[in-house]
Protein backbone atom coordinates (compact mmCIF):
# COMPACT_ATOMS: atom_id res chain seq x y z
CA UNK A 1 0.00 0.00 0.00
CA UNK A 2 1.67 3.41 -0.40
CA UNK A 3 -0.22 6.53 0.97
CA UNK A 4 -1.13 9.75 -0.77
CA UNK A 5 0.00 13.15 1.59
CA UNK A 6 -3.40 15.65 2.25
CA UNK A 7 -3.31 19.12 3.42
CA UNK A 8 -5.91 19.52 6.84
CA UNK A 9 -6.09 22.08 9.07
CA UNK A 10 -2.66 22.89 9.00
CA UNK A 11 -1.06 19.86 9.14
CA UNK A 12 -0.27 16.68 6.87
CA UNK A 13 -2.24 13.72 6.98
CA UNK A 14 -1.41 10.43 5.45
CA UNK A 15 -4.12 8.41 3.85
CA UNK A 16 -4.17 5.03 2.65
CA UNK A 17 -3.97 4.44 -1.25
CA UNK A 18 -6.03 1.57 -2.94
CA UNK A 19 -5.30 0.90 -6.39
CA UNK A 20 -8.89 0.05 -7.85
CA UNK A 21 -9.58 -3.34 -8.87
CA UNK A 22 -10.27 -4.94 -12.26
CA UNK A 23 -13.36 -5.33 -13.64
CA UNK A 24 -14.54 -8.85 -13.72
CA UNK A 25 -16.12 -10.00 -16.23
CA UNK A 26 -17.02 -8.74 -19.48
CA UNK A 27 -13.89 -10.22 -21.56
CA UNK A 28 -14.01 -10.29 -25.45
CA UNK A 29 -15.01 -13.65 -26.61
CA UNK A 30 -11.26 -14.64 -28.73
CA UNK A 31 -11.76 -14.62 -32.38
CA UNK A 32 -12.82 -17.14 -34.68
CA UNK A 33 -12.13 -16.92 -38.03
CA UNK A 34 -14.85 -19.32 -39.31
CA UNK A 35 -17.86 -17.63 -37.63
CA UNK A 36 -16.78 -13.74 -38.75
CA UNK A 37 -15.97 -11.00 -36.95
CA UNK A 38 -19.47 -9.02 -36.70
CA UNK A 39 -21.88 -12.25 -36.65
CA UNK A 40 -23.79 -10.57 -33.64
CA UNK A 41 -24.33 -7.43 -35.20
CA UNK A 42 -25.36 -8.70 -38.53
CA UNK A 43 -28.31 -10.97 -36.64
CA UNK A 44 -29.04 -7.58 -34.81
CA UNK A 45 -29.13 -6.00 -38.56
CA UNK A 46 -30.92 -8.69 -39.66
CA UNK A 47 -33.48 -8.63 -36.88
CA UNK A 48 -34.08 -5.01 -37.61
CA UNK A 49 -34.56 -5.46 -40.91
CA UNK A 50 -37.36 -8.47 -40.14
CA UNK A 51 -39.51 -5.50 -38.45
CA UNK A 52 -39.08 -3.00 -40.60
CA UNK A 53 -42.48 -3.91 -42.15
CA UNK A 54 -44.24 -3.23 -38.40
CA UNK A 55 -42.66 -0.01 -38.35
CA UNK A 56 -43.72 1.33 -41.37
CA UNK A 57 -47.46 0.35 -41.00
CA UNK A 58 -47.38 2.00 -37.80
CA UNK A 59 -46.13 5.36 -39.02
CA UNK A 60 -48.49 4.85 -42.47
CA UNK A 61 -51.29 4.46 -39.49
CA UNK A 62 -50.39 7.52 -37.75
CA UNK A 63 -50.56 9.37 -41.15
CA UNK A 64 -54.32 8.02 -41.60
CA UNK A 65 -54.64 8.67 -38.22
CA UNK A 66 -53.65 12.40 -38.14
CA UNK A 67 -55.74 12.61 -41.91
CA UNK A 68 -58.99 11.08 -40.61
CA UNK A 69 -58.79 13.13 -36.93
CA UNK A 70 -57.91 16.25 -39.40
CA UNK A 71 -61.01 15.81 -42.13
CA UNK A 72 -63.56 14.88 -39.03
CA UNK A 73 -62.83 17.60 -37.07
CA UNK A 74 -63.14 20.32 -39.86
CA UNK A 75 -66.60 20.72 -39.57
CA UNK A 76 -66.95 20.43 -35.88
CA UNK A 77 -64.33 23.51 -35.89
CA UNK A 78 -66.64 25.15 -38.45
CA UNK A 79 -69.39 24.99 -36.08
CA UNK A 80 -67.67 26.71 -33.48
CA UNK A 81 -66.34 29.55 -35.64
CA UNK A 82 -69.81 30.22 -37.31
CA UNK A 83 -71.18 30.38 -33.84
CA UNK A 84 -71.75 34.47 -33.09
CA UNK A 85 -69.52 36.19 -30.12
CA UNK A 86 -71.98 37.10 -27.37
CA UNK A 87 -72.66 41.12 -27.69
CA UNK A 88 -71.23 42.64 -24.50
CA UNK A 89 -71.61 46.55 -25.72
CA UNK A 90 -73.40 48.88 -23.28
CA UNK A 91 -73.61 50.30 -19.93
CA UNK A 92 -73.02 48.10 -17.19
CA UNK A 93 -73.53 48.47 -12.97
CA UNK A 94 -70.42 47.46 -10.83
CA UNK A 95 -72.71 45.14 -7.95
CA UNK A 96 -70.81 43.08 -5.48
CA UNK A 97 -67.75 44.00 -3.02
CA UNK A 98 -68.57 47.80 -2.24
CA UNK A 99 -64.75 48.55 -1.79
CA UNK A 100 -63.73 46.82 -5.12
CA UNK A 101 -66.69 48.68 -7.28
CA UNK A 102 -65.84 52.28 -5.14
CA UNK A 103 -62.06 51.58 -6.78
CA UNK A 104 -62.38 50.55 -10.17
CA UNK A 105 -65.69 52.69 -10.60
CA UNK A 106 -69.70 52.29 -10.31
CA UNK A 107 -70.69 52.21 -14.14
CA UNK A 108 -68.67 51.36 -17.09
CA UNK A 109 -69.51 51.50 -20.91
CA UNK A 110 -67.97 48.99 -23.09
CA UNK A 111 -67.82 49.03 -26.59
CA UNK A 112 -67.14 45.68 -28.44
CA UNK A 113 -65.03 44.73 -32.12
CA UNK A 114 -64.68 41.52 -32.81
CA UNK A 115 -63.02 39.21 -29.48
CA UNK A 116 -61.66 42.75 -28.24
CA UNK A 117 -63.84 44.93 -25.56
CA UNK A 118 -62.59 48.56 -24.80
CA UNK A 119 -63.83 49.76 -21.12
CA UNK A 120 -64.28 52.93 -20.06
CA UNK A 121 -65.37 53.76 -16.44
CA UNK A 122 -67.69 57.02 -14.83
CA UNK A 123 -63.81 57.99 -14.01
CA UNK A 124 -62.80 58.10 -17.41
CA UNK A 125 -60.39 55.39 -17.25
CA UNK A 126 -60.06 53.63 -20.35
CA UNK A 127 -58.75 49.94 -20.52
CA UNK A 128 -58.98 46.50 -22.66
CA UNK A 129 -60.65 42.90 -22.63
CA UNK A 130 -60.63 40.35 -25.03
CA UNK A 131 -63.07 37.32 -25.20
CA UNK A 132 -61.05 34.32 -24.31
CA UNK A 133 -63.67 32.16 -25.29
CA UNK A 134 -67.64 32.38 -25.54
CA UNK A 135 -68.50 32.65 -21.94
CA UNK A 136 -65.06 34.16 -20.63
CA UNK A 137 -62.92 37.30 -20.89
CA UNK A 138 -59.87 38.75 -19.41
CA UNK A 139 -59.17 42.61 -18.88
CA UNK A 140 -56.04 43.79 -19.25
CA UNK A 141 -54.44 46.89 -17.46
CA UNK A 142 -56.17 49.18 -14.99
CA UNK A 143 -58.13 46.41 -13.63
CA UNK A 144 -55.94 42.89 -14.46
CA UNK A 145 -58.64 40.13 -14.15
CA UNK A 146 -60.60 37.08 -15.30
CA UNK A 147 -64.60 37.54 -16.15
CA UNK A 148 -66.91 34.44 -16.30
CA UNK A 149 -70.22 35.78 -18.77
CA UNK A 150 -73.65 34.61 -17.40
CA UNK A 151 -75.99 32.80 -19.42
CA UNK A 152 -78.29 35.30 -20.89
CA UNK A 153 -74.91 37.55 -21.58
CA UNK A 154 -76.24 40.16 -19.85
CA UNK A 155 -73.71 40.07 -16.29
CA UNK A 156 -70.31 39.04 -15.77
CA UNK A 157 -68.74 37.90 -12.53
CA UNK A 158 -65.49 38.73 -12.03
CA UNK A 159 -62.32 37.06 -10.23
CA UNK A 160 -62.39 40.36 -8.14
CA UNK A 161 -65.77 39.12 -6.48
CA UNK A 162 -67.82 42.03 -8.13
CA UNK A 163 -70.12 41.20 -10.95
CA UNK A 164 -71.19 43.22 -13.64
CA UNK A 165 -74.71 43.77 -14.59
CA UNK A 166 -75.73 45.19 -17.63
CA UNK A 167 -78.14 48.26 -17.27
Amino acid sequence: MSSQPLIGFGRLISVPFRAPRPQSGGKRPPHDPQRGRHTNLRRSRLRARSHRWLRSASIASLGVTAIATTLLSEPAFAATQSAPLPDLSGTYRCEGAETSCAASGKSFTVTQSGSELEIKNDKGEIGGAKLTSRISLSAGPIWNMFGVLAPDNRAIQWSNGTTWRKQ
